[in-house]
């Protein structure tokens, strides 16, 4: 876990803006506040904090829904919460495993005949009016029938942080915490292209760092749709065509 204040007053003295042990306040605090928590939100986006990673379950479905149900609202073809802002993988279920889906758009997908099972998926956000008013919904289109539960893991979505806060995330991503929010901070400021690009060499290196324990706990979002050739088999007795 790294307290917020300290990694601030850590960039500072990365980048030379301040020298060592000494405290930022006023304007500075805040600037560095606002950094790190755009810092955050692109490393959330690009997948490298597994530990946000989460899953919601749907019924078998082509669309599914994401959005807040209105008190009384038919749960119908939704899951009612805030539609994620990245899905990372989709599977239908296959006994008792889920075989993974492959990432699309809707140009690929209609060319695919919807009344065969599912292959492909895509994902759009967009704001409807709603029962209370507009609102934020974010669609998952299967381009065909997924015969069986579907399961969607997505990025949750990370707590916005204030000076006071204390991160609780495992200490592997102190280093690329700091090198992130010391890049930021770095090219805010217009420092020289001599320290914006050592910072950026930093945050290179801490990401290589932590990509290979971070991968071993994401799914994948690429790859052959099942993973035995007994897939085509069990679907045969269950009468799905591919």
């Amino acid at each position: 876990m790294y307290a917020v204040n300290t990694l601030v007053n850590d960039a500072y003295e990365a980048i030379g803006m301040t020298n060592i042990g000494d405290d930022t306040d006023g304007t500075m605090s805040k600037i560095g506040e606002r950094e790190l928590n755009r810092a955050i939100t692109t490393l959330n986006g690009q997948g490298f904090l597994a530990l946000s990673q989460k899953w919601a379950d749907s019924d078998s479905r082509r669309i599914i829904k994401f959005h807040r149900l209105a008190e009384g609202e038919d749960p119908e073809g939704s899951i009612d919460m805030e539609p994620p802002t990245k899905i990372e993988a989709v599977g239908r279920k296959l006994g008792v495993r889920f075989v993974q889906l492959r990432p699309s758009n809707h140009m690929q997908m209609a060319g695919k005949n919807p009344m065969t099972m599912a292959t492909m998926w895509t994902y759009d956000q967009e704001t409807e009016e709603g029962p209370d008013g507009p609102r934020s919904v974010g669609i998952l289109t299967l381009d065909g029938d997924p015969h069986g539960d579907v399961r969607i893991w997505y990025n949750g979505q990370i707590p916005k942080y204030t000076l006071a806060d204390t991160i609780y995330l495992s200490d592997l991503y102190n280093e690329l915490l700091l090198s992130a929010l010391t890049y930021n901070l770095a090219c805010f400021y217009e420092l020289s292209e001599e320290k914006k690009g050592k910072a950026l060499t930093d945050l290179t290196t801490a990401k290589n760092l932590i990509k290979n324990p971070t991968a071993q706990q994401r799914m994948g979002v690429c790859g052959p749709v099942g993973t035995s050739w007994a897939d085509n088999y069990a679907n045969g007795l269950a009468g799905f065509g591919m």
